[in-house]
């Protein structure tokens, strides 16, 4: 008798699972954001749902998505995992992308090793930004690996590591030696976080993303087998089409939806609200915010799943994010001035929804995107990764950058 293997799970499936868990998600987030607590039980559960293997390969028991011709399906889940609990949704987002770089870039041997344990259960952190948080001044990334017997060594501090808290693999955005820019030499080190030399900072204090604890990682001499060093130098930006620009858009979008939605049903159920004809015009005009920002990263991932160029769908996604952003600012802070002091009371999750979106939103500030919308408008051009890292561009070319590439 033979016996069938399992079906793989289809998009609705996944909807599905994110639904059941969804309401879990949203419950617990007050808790963790008052504590500063990382999500252990929602990681569980989502890898229990097979959440973290959206980004692998179908071969390896991954679900295809954010590969060629497989985008949009990544973005509506995204969108619905934030419409819950934005930090889940935003770790979800940096394990799945950095198990996809990974998939991506890896040899053939490199993946049968990687993949299986990833698939297994082995959580990734990606890890770019050098901009630390006790420190202020421009950020430069430095990070470089020095050639050793069997390996290289590592000796550097990155910022804002989310994942890092329960991560198996701390995937480091790293430059090989060389005189070249440091795009052109970047590769990816996949160092296992219990390795010798390998300190967790306790330097997470923010504003908001509480619990996503995207504390900075110190790297003291760690030795890095040759064989754990993913990609050749300036394949991101040579060989690698994908940027993060949507994933974060749809993360902006689920989140405000779920503060559109809190303050829909706030107004429902007050009178005096709801009988009001400036409330209801107000409310009117963030829910065709919210459709105008998803119906631009809707056809924005379409471009992706056709194979449009590169260029032309990042900028694009530039200007979704842009509306995304708006979005998520606005809704929450605009809701306020509705609802009246009482929505300030922490049983209610607006507070905590604008803290979480101010502080997000500032993973690349919104007028240095627009800023390259404006560039190309008046015909000096537009690029995707041309001398910069992908979704957050270099600013030099030794280098400097705005932000980098953490939060993956």
């Amino acid at each position: 008798m033979t016996i069938a293997p399992p079906r793989a799970l289809t998009l609705d499936d996944l909807k599905a699972r994110v639904e059941e868990l969804g309401p879990r998600f949203r419950q617990r987030m007050r808790d963790l954001d008052a504590e500063v607590a990382f999500p252990f039980e929602n990681f569980a559960e989502a890898a229990e749902a097979g959440l973290h293997t959206l980004c692998l390969p179908e071969e390896y028991g991954g679900a295809g998505l954010w590969l060629p011709g497989n985008y949009s399906g990544w973005y509506e889940l995204l969108e619905r995992l934030a419409y819950w609990d934005t930090n889940t949704a935003q770790l979800l987002q940096v394990h799945n992308h950095a198990a996809g770089i990974i998939s991506w870039h890896s040899t053939p041997s490199q993946r049968d090793h990687f993949l299986p344990r990833i698939a297994d259960g082995a959580f990734c952190a990606s890890l770019g930004s050098e901009a630390h948080l006790y420190e202020n001044g421009a950020e430069v990334l430095a990070a470089e690996l020095t050639a050793c017997d069997g390996g290289y060594r590592l000796t550097a501090r990155k910022g804002f590591a989310s994942v890092a808290a329960i991560a198996t693999y701390l995937m480091v955005w790293a430059a090989v030696e060389g005189d070249e820019p440091y795009a052109e030499r970047m590769v990816f080190a996949v160092v296992e976080r219990d390795a010798p030399g390998v300190e967790l900072l306790d330097d997470w204090q923010m504003l908001g993303m509480r619990s996503t604890v995207s504390c900075g990682v110190r790297f003291d001499d760690v030795f890095v087998p040759a064989d754990h060093v993913v990609g050749e130098p300036g394949d991101w930006i040579r060989k690698d089409p994908r940027t993060f620009s949507c994933a974060y858009a749809a993360n902006h979008i689920g989140s405000a939806q779920g503060a559109f939605d809190f303050i829909a049903g706030y107004i429902g159920d007050r009178d005096d609200l709801n009988g009001s004809e400036v409330v209801r015009v107000r409310l009117g005009r963030m829910d065709a915010k919210l459709f105008a920002a998803r119906a631009c990263l809707a056809a924005t991932a379409a471009r992706l799943d056709r194979g449009d160029d590169p260029d032309e769908v990042e900028a694009d996604a530039v200007r979704t994010m842009h509306l995304a952003k708006d979005a998520v600012l606005s809704i929450p802070f605009e809701g306020f001035d509705l609802l009246g002091a009482r929505a300030c009371h922490e049983r209610y999750p607006l507070g905590q929804m604008m803290r979480d979106a101010r502080t997000f939103t500032l993973h690349f500030r919104d007028d240095l995107y627009v800023e390259r919308l404006a560039e190309m408008a008046l015909g000096r051009g537009f690029s995707a990764k041309g001398g910069r890292g992908g979704s957050t561009p270099f600013e030099g070319t030794k280098g400097q950058l705005g932000q980098a590439h953490a939060g993956a």
